[in-house]
């Protein structure tokens, strides 16, 4: 149990992959045990590289090259994303997967550390237990936000990388706002669809804005949020306070950010040199691991 407590009440909202676990997850997904498929992973994966190659260079009215225009350019990215998840369906890739094959699979690649979380993020999990809670409110919360394909899976990754009961009930228990193969708890396994008539799939940076727009309890409640690539862009930009988690050195992150949100001017700031959690802040910031998080967001008990 974490010896800290929250500096002050504190919505934190997580991205998934690359944020808590140290790669893409995807992988897990194509490594599934599947009926009969048109399509092999590798074949799926060659054409969303095309195609994101193809919206790469496509055309765009730059001027500024402002956060504005970072987002309505990353926006743009939709087609891609929405053409990759029609493949799959249509190809049934995912037809007959159950939950325990995603669970099998998801431990599977942690024993062979194909898949691995990122050290700390379990003293961060800890601060929203209900005996670590401080306040008197209920303003606190713990949430994901991702755009995986599969909120079972990540559910199932944390619940596997802790033996802490509590621990345990509290991934159960948090809002985890991603996507999901449908029917994976049919006697048949899974329908194979995989996407949401009603449009409410996750996919993009404005997908994942307005979740976090919808989702919020209350406006005033103080926003943390933590992700590590150009899709989070938009929940950096408007929390409270924004974490780009980034593991590499100080001497090596200015060129890393410039790679990430590129052409996008902007490099943020070391989380470190951030003393006033209520003071003027910068768009966001960046850390290179959950300690330095936990060293802004918390106080000794």
């Amino acid at each position: 149990m974490t010896s800290r407590k929250l500096k002050r009440p504190t919505r934190l909202v997580l991205d998934y992959d690359g944020t808590i676990t140290k790669q893409d997850t995807m992988f897990l997904l194509g490594n599934l045990p599947k009926q009969s498929t048109k399509l092999s992973w590798q074949e799926i994966v060659d054409a969303y590289v095309k195609d994101y190659t193809e919206w790469q260079n496509e055309k765009f009215d730059w001027e500024n090259y402002d956060a504005s225009e970072y987002s309505a350019w990353l926006a743009t990215r939709r087609w891609v994303e929405l053409k990759s998840a029609q493949r799959v369906q249509d190809c049934g890739f995912f037809k007959g997967v159950t939950e325990d094959d995603i669970e099998k699979a998801v431990h599977k690649a942690l024993a062979s550390r194909q898949l691995e979380l990122h050290k700390g993020w379990a003293d961060l999990f800890e601060l929203y237990l209900p005996e670590a809670r401080t306040e008197a409110s209920n303003e606190s919360s713990l949430e994901i936000l991702s755009v995986n394909w599969s909120r079972t899976a990540i559910r199932h990754g944390l619940l596997a990388e802790t033996n802490n009961r509590s621990l345990q009930a509290l991934i159960r228990q948090i809002s985890v706002y991603a996507n999901q193969i449908q029917g994976l708890d049919s006697p048949n396994g899974s329908t194979g669809v995989i996407i949401h008539p009603d449009g409410s799939d996750i996919r993009t940076n404005i997908d994942k804005i307005n979740r976090l727009r919808e989702t919020a309890r209350s406006p005033h409640v103080f926003t943390v949020y933590i992700g590590d690539s150009s899709t989070d862009f938009d929940c950096l930009w408007e929390a409270d306070l924004g974490i780009w988690l980034y593991d590499v050195s100080e001497d090596q992150y200015e060129e890393a950010s410039r790679k990430v949100f590129s052409p996008l001017k902007y490099v943020p700031p070391p989380l470190s040199a951030l003393k006033d959690l209520d003071g003027k802040k910068e768009m966001f910031y960046w850390a290179p691991n959950f300690k330095t998080v936990l060293d802004v967001l918390t106080e000794k008990q």
